[in-house]
């Protein structure tokens, strides 16, 4: 190709300078050329184009539109979803409040029963001490008069017959009675 380039320009006239030469005629040839391909350029060409970036156009359109909606969709369940989870802290924090209230009142449960029962326990040992007292001044008692017996035995020099003794033993009670 350089070479013909070479030779048109050495002015060789038999080659590109022909090829190359614009006569008048195709000031008139050239636009009716044009007219007549425009329709088949219209219809193979430029149609199909056209076509092709309207259909880009309403595709880029569309994934526009499916992005908005899935954005919006997002932003919707993410509002849920934040609305369910406040819904559960504060679900979580009724329950822990009322097990709270639960454990309060079973401990104030269990310490009214033991307060109960170490009333009861208090009671049943109160009534031991003082059946235990009791006995043991009954005990006293009886010995006292035993011995209150044998000191006057011993004094008077006699014994005293079962009659005198019980005599003097009833006696001997009811004047520690009146004390």
């Amino acid at each position: 190709m350089f070479n013909l380039l070479v030779i048109s320009m050495a002015g060789g006239g038999n080659g590109l300078d022909r090829l190359l030469d614009v006569g008048s005629s195709s000031f008139f040839w050239t636009p009716l050329i044009f007219l007549l391909s425009l329709p088949v350029m219209w219809k193979f060409v430029f149609g199909p184009i056209t076509k092709a970036l309207e259909e880009r156009e309403d595709n880029s359109r569309n994934a526009a539109a499916a992005a908005e909606a899935a954005r919006e969709e997002t932003e919707r369940l993410k509002a849920a979803i934040q609305e369910d989870l406040d819904a559960a802290r504060r679900e979580a924090a009724k329950q822990v409040a009322e097990a709270k209230s639960r454990a309060a009142e079973r401990e104030r449960e269990l310490m009214a029963a033991a307060k109960d029962e170490a009333e009861k326990e208090r009671a049943r040992a109160q009534a031991e001490i003082a059946q235990a007292l009791n006995s043991a001044r009954e005990i006293l008692r009886k010995e006292a008069i035993q011995l209150g017996v044998d000191v006057a035995e011993q004094v008077i020099k006699r014994e005293f017959s079962d009659k005198d003794q019980e005599r003097l033993v009833t006696e001997f009670q009811n004047q520690a009675n009146l004390n």
